[in-house]
């Protein structure tokens, strides 16, 4: 079973879309529910099939793009772990 980990971008793009979700909602809980929801998604899945996400060798050689309700999920797979490079949503800014 792979190890997964989150680098330092994508812990900071999490923290950017429970910012910019609370902005939208006004409510804590709310953006705290939708980011633990993607977080378990992303484990979840990625545990069970390292390799469901399409490649994306056009951004960085040996990626792959998974996503969640309009947010991408760039990912990289080494034979012990999965690491989840960034997170972003289409329509905002990349870190």
């Amino acid at each position: 079973m792979h190890k997964i980990v989150f680098s330092k971008i994508a812990a900071l793009s999490l923290v950017e879309q429970a910012k910019y979700i609370f902005e939208q909602t006004k409510n804590e809980d709310v953006a705290d529910r939708y980011l633990d929801k993607m977080k378990n998604y992303i484990i979840q899945t990625l545990s069970n099939f390292p390799k469901s996400g399409r490649p994306t060798e056009e951004l960085l050689s040996n990626t792959r793009k998974l996503v969640y309700q309009g947010y991408s999920i760039i990912y990289s797979v080494s034979d012990t772990q999965i690491e989840i490079l960034v997170i972003f949503r289409e329509n905002l800014p990349k870190l």
